[in-house]
């Protein structure tokens, strides 16, 4: 395997360490009070709990963004390989499906099929052109992960495409 097939191989996986990555970056800016006015729970003066949930959520993030990249390792053993793979399978599906409940959900709001109290706010379009998509686009990601992930050199993985089951 040449040096660019090995990095073609892999390019879920950085994708998916850059989007977590980044994920848990603005986690970290908003637990200290950072506003992008892109998100209305924003603030200037966060609580302490809510400094600590964005803090464990950027924990949470960045954790996936390191088992993406461990999964470009090379793990002779099922006991670390398997772990990995029940990782970014099951994060993938949690992202991508949370992220298309949340574009349907919110596109029903904003196509007034679902009454909301308080009328419709521009948030829903923020959460229908940003926040859903890029879950959607996360678990998209983790999910190819999961797929592309193996060692290579192991025969009872490259017959599938390389999966790490």
């Amino acid at each position: 395997m040449t040096r660019t097939e090995r990095h073609g191989r892999y390019l879920p996986h950085y994708a998916s360490v850059v989007w977590a990555l980044l994920f848990a970056a603005l986690s970290v800016f908003w637990a200290f009070g950072g506003r992008t006015g892109a998100h209305p729970l924003e603030t200037d003066d966060p609580t302490p709990l809510f400094t600590l949930l964005n803090l464990g959520a950027a924990l949470l993030k960045g954790g996936i963004g390191l088992v993406a990249w461990l999964a470009t390792r090379q793990w002779r053993r099922r006991a670390v390989r398997g772990p990995l793979a029940l990782v970014l399978w099951t994060s993938g599906v949690v992202c991508a499906v949370y992220g298309l409940f949340g574009v349907v959900g919110n596109s029903l709001v904003l196509a007034g099929v679902v009454p909301v109290e308080g009328g419709v706010s521009h948030w829903y379009w923020y959460y229908v052109l940003l926040w859903d998509p890029y879950w959607v686009l996360g678990g998209v990601l983790l999910l190819a992960t999961a797929l592309r992930s193996g060692d290579p050199r192991d025969p009872r993985t490259s017959d599938t495409g390389g999966r790490m089951f």
